[in-house]
């Protein structure tokens, strides 16, 4: 299927928006001097607590060493601890310090009341039609990524 060229810019510039509004509301909603990388980590080891370095790299789709840095960096601020298991002492495990969950239930709360100002004047349907269709757009964007 061909698409419009006119199409694709508008899509391009609407995209160029979201991002630059997306990046100051995570500006604004990383507090305590931490930074958007430190965002991230801190939010995806709360999802996935008791994480290795590895698969944290993984998951954010970044090097070990910058995952490492980042990790340093909460380590070094008290809100992440690096635990060494007796079966495997090659391998830290990460984990939130009451610091990192406090933060990250900051995080959260100002994300969601964003989020829900963002969507408040879509109807249930809406609301719904619009994830299918980001989760639909946001796999593509990954496929094309990983070369499926």
């Amino acid at each position: 299927m061909i698409m419009d060229k006119k199409f694709v810019q508008h899509f391009r510039e609407v995209i160029r928006i979201f991002d630059r509004e997306l990046f100051l509301q995570n500006n604004a909603s990383c507090c305590n001097g931490i930074s958007v990388a430190q965002c991230h980590t801190l939010l995806e080891i709360e999802k996935n607590s008791e994480i290795s370095i590895s698969e944290l790299a993984n998951n954010l789709t970044l090097d070990k060493s910058t995952v490492s840095r980042t990790v340093d960096g909460l380590v070094n601020i008290q809100m992440v601890e690096r635990v060494i298991p007796q079966d495997n002492r090659r391998k830290a495990i990460l984990n939130l310090t009451e610091n990192g969950q406090q933060i990250c239930t900051t995080i959260n709360y100002t994300h969601d009341s964003y989020i829900k100002k963002v969507l408040n004047d879509y109807t249930p349907g809406e609301r719904e039609e619009f994830l299918r269709l980001f989760k639909k757009l946001t796999n593509n964007m990954v496929d094309i990524r990983q070369g499926v």
